[in-house]
């Protein structure tokens, strides 16, 4: 552990250690410089934090929620967990985690409260066709950016978006163990997600952070608070920005070096022209067939490469049940096969899995 990170961690046990500790205010302001918002908001993990974007965008007990099908299964438990129905949407493209204009189309039809987009491994390929049949439609657009923290597009991700998710959870680039945050630039929905997270205490702006003020209760709340101690690892990978992102390049470069090795035709999965920085988690290479993608998983796992196929299979998020039976056994529920044809092609991988196989930085 080098010396600032020991001094960040004796100042949030100083500060006393809970969410409302002054290191967690500051992680908070820095959150929101990372990505250009106005607000950021720490919680107690990424799921967490789309429960609370969620909340706050209005979504209540029997609503609709419009989510990539390609999303994690934590994706839609949120939705679940605030007892909305999750409407599953398709893939653009094989190729493409962004979703369908056709099946946005389609979902606008079940009137959902709010849309979430998902970058899985940190690609972002939404159509704007389908962005702008949701925005149209006053839908909130909520983005799943757990494993995209570093996703950067020509304008503002907040802009865009109604409320960005992070997770910093120990598997994602940014970690604080446990934890994530809500980035946006709309102070209504600050104000929500601050009385949600804090026994329904209001928010009070002091510069440029909303803090709990007043009487508990005062609307619906929980205890939705990020730990200091976690905050302030983070902070400290904060303060070396700039080397995690030269890591995260040589990790994939190194990646990349790996897929083409193991001599399979692979494409990798499409990215939007709009992007200017990868969101830093992962890459996924597409392959032919089936029956390849499993070979290239093998051929990658002999060289102590972790693969996702060998964490779970990856397929669509509607598999996993039973959380899902409700929405599947809907009249309105649809299967979503081109999202089936990406997963069962796709091999993917966390970037931080090839770093094991980098040279020895200190080595000639």
């Amino acid at each position: 552990m080098d010396g600032l990170t020991a001094a960040r961690l004796r100042r949030a046990v100083a500060e006393g250690g809970s969410g409302n500790a002054e290191t967690v205010r500051e992680l908070e302001v820095r959150l929101a410089d990372l990505v250009g918002a106005r607000h950021g908001l720490c919680l107690a993990s990424g799921t967490a934090a789309l429960i609370s974007a969620l909340w706050s965008c209005g979504v209540r007990p029997g609503d609709a929620v419009a989510v990539s099908a390609l999303g994690p299964a934590m994706t839609g438990l949120a939705v679940v967990a605030v007892g909305a129905r999750p409407v599953f949407l398709d893939a653009a493209s094989p190729l493409s985690f962004g979703v369908s204009p056709d099946a946005a189309a389609a979902a606008l039809e079940q009137e959902p409260k709010a849309v979430v987009l998902v970058p899985m491994w940190g690609y972002w390929d939404e159509q704007p066709e389908a962005v702008n049949l949701f925005r149209a439609s006053r839908i909130p657009v909520i983005v799943d950016a757990a494993q995209a923290p570093f996703l950067r597009l020509r304008d503002p991700l907040c802009g865009l978006a109604d409320v960005v998710c992070l997770s910093l959870h120990a598997r994602k680039p940014l970690k604080a163990g446990e934890g994530g945050a809500c980035l946006t630039n709309h102070s209504d929905l600050a104000e929500h997600i601050v009385t949600l997270r804090n026994f329904g205490q209001a928010a009070a702006h002091d510069g440029r952070r909303l803090v709990p003020t007043g009487p508990f209760a005062t609307s619906f709340g929980v205890n939705l608070k990020m730990n200091a101690l976690g905050a302030a690892w983070c902070l400290s990978q904060l303060d070396a920005l700039h080397e995690t992102r030269l890591r995260l390049g040589r990790s994939r470069e190194r990646g990349v070096q790996e897929l083409l090795a193991a001599g399979f035709r692979w494409a990798e999965a499409a990215q939007s022209d709009t992007v200017v920085e990868h969101g830093g988690y992962g890459i996924v290479a597409i392959c032919d067939s089936p029956d390849d993608a499993g070979r290239l998983a093998t051929t990658l796992a002999a060289t102590g490469v972790e693969v996702d196929t060998s964490r779970y299979h990856y397929q669509p998020m509607y598999h996993y049940q039973p959380m899902y039976a409700a929405s599947l056994l809907s009249r309105h529920a649809a299967t979503c096969p081109t999202a089936e044809s990406l997963a069962a092609t796709a091999v993917a991988c966390r970037l931080e899995a090839f770093s094991p196989l980098l040279p020895d930085p200190g080595s000639h």
